[in-house]
């Protein structure tokens, strides 16, 4: 009887303990270390693709909804789990505490199933302001594939390769959050770092053991980025110039350089389609509860000032480069783009359709409405741009060209 009743106990035991090793997402076998690291950016520079998320072949991760930090969150997720490493980020529900992939919640569901919904989870949970937490500054010369660049509030990429000539390729999803394709641009994050808080800038994540330490404390922590940045006077194309001199293997050539300017000025134009389309949708949400005007606080959030004082400094930094550059090669792709926008002329028609097959501006999300990139410059140049949230889509592009009469107070 006693030996029946030991041997069921120990059998319970076992079936408990069994259960419990069930209930996390994944089990870990393998601990973060250096050795994991370098294969995760191996992994990242080779298997981190833009159909990561629209791969039926992939069907843990296929049509996994995202915005941009959620893609972020998502790289470093994805390798943990199909290496059994553990994965863990704060909580921003409850100080002290992490979200890891030894949560229990999932534990009815099939493994696969509970991979996917702790993946929701962490989108749910995270943001670019969590980044800020989870991850610190580096080195501008230790930057590597699987690293990340961090707007706070605002933005973030995925570093998804550093070239020989030292650019630093990115990868990004946006907003609305939603299944797609992530956007891949051979050209550095059109930001530099001046987020006073240190919270910005290229960043790498914490290790799972070191999560609670201070940003400080990590290894290969720097603060040098932010210091540069200021010295600079947050131009980014010397700011830029730098990091890629520090990372390259060979020198970059004009033709490079003209082309990741160009690109960067691409996504930084387009991204201020985003803060004008937020800055209309909150004015429409606020008129529709009775209130015509935004308060101090709201106007400050919404109106564009700094931004569109940066985009005249990206056209002027552009144009010295290609000042620098001098003759026009009529065989250079990169710079007949350039030459279409920077040119007092008019291009000729085919020349034009080759730049906006190579970008065009869309002025507000959802909607088929563009600039070119030449247009755009020659408002900059013309100052036609208004920053004030209140203005209409067409004032806020300088499409009209009378001055804008605010009704609203400014700040």
């Amino acid at each position: 009887m006693k030996k029946t009743f030991v041997l069921t106990l120990l059998f319970a035991i076992i079936s408990l303990m069994s259960s419990m090793a069930s209930a996390a997402v994944w089990s870990n076998e393998n601990e973060w270390d250096n050795s994991w690291e370098d294969r995760y950016r191996q992994w990242v520079r080779t298997e981190w693709k833009d159909d990561i998320f629209m791969n039926p072949a992939k069907p843990i991760y296929y049509k996994f909804e995202n915005d941009c930090a959620d893609a972020v969150y998502a790289m470093r997720l994805i390798f943990s789990f199909e290496n059994r490493l553990p994965f863990v980020v704060g909580n921003r529900d409850k100080a002290g505490r992490v979200i890891s992939n030894g949560a229990s919640t999932w534990d009815n569901l099939p493994p696969d199933q509970r991979v996917r919904r702790f993946m929701d989870y962490v989108a749910d949970m995270t943001s670019t302001e969590a980044l800020r937490n989870d991850t610190y500054p580096i080195a501008l010369a230790d930057i590597k594939p699987g690293d990340i660049y961090v707007a706070p509030g605002v933005h973030s990429y995925q570093i998804a390769d550093v070239t020989d000539a030292g650019i630093a390729e990115v990868m990004a999803s946006t907003t609305p959050k939603q299944a797609r394709y992530l956007l891949r641009t051979p050209s550095f994050p059109f930001y530099v770092p001046e987020d006073k808080r240190l919270g910005d800038g290229y960043r790498r994540f914490k290790q799972p053991q070191n999560i609670m330490r201070a940003a400080r404390e990590q290894p290969g922590y720097s603060e040098e980025q932010f210091q540069l940045a200021a010295e600079l006077q947050y131009d980014y194309v010397k700011f830029t110039d730098v990091i890629s001199s520090r990372l390259a293997k060979r020198p970059e050539t004009a033709d490079e350089k003209t082309q990741r300017l160009l690109l960067a000025l691409c996504m930084y134009a387009n991204d201020r389609s985003v803060y004008v389309y937020d800055a209309l949708w909150y004015l429409q949400k606020i008129r529709g509860e009775g209130r015509r005007c935004m308060s101090a606080k709201e106007y400050d959030d919404h109106s564009t000032p700094g931004r569109d004082k940066r985009l005249t400094l990206f056209f002027d930094s552009i144009r010295r480069h290609l000042d620098h550059v001098g003759r026009f090669d009529p065989r250079s792709q990169p710079a007949r783009w350039a030459k279409a926008v920077f040119s007092n002329d008019q291009p000729p028609p085919q020349e034009m359709k080759s730049l906006n097959d190579f970008c065009m501006v869309q002025m507000t999300l959802g909607e088929e409405y563009y600039m070119t990139l030449r247009e755009l410059r020659q408002n900059v140049e013309a100052h036609s741009l208004v920053s004030d949230p209140h203005a209409p889509l067409p004032f806020r592009w300088g499409v009209v060209k009378e001055p804008y009469r605010a009704e609203c107070p400014t700040y």
